[in-house]
């Protein structure tokens, strides 16, 4: 019984009120995984590689 990394991450609870909240948890560390996977670490390079990207997501 494998889950692939989305499964896994849908299944992160969020903590953020409903006010807070603009992306989904899991996306939002999706995002940080895939970006730390290139070597944008921290949130301004994680805004910048998004905005480099942002047409293959």
């Amino acid at each position: 019984m494998s889950a692939n990394l989305i499964e896994q991450l849908r299944q992160v609870e969020d903590f953020k009120t409903k006010d807070g909240r603009r992306h989904p948890l899991w996306l939002v560390l999706l995002f940080v995984i895939m970006g730390t996977m290139n070597g944008y670490v921290g949130y301004r390079a994680w805004g910048d590689f998004v905005k480099l990207h942002h047409f293959e997501f």
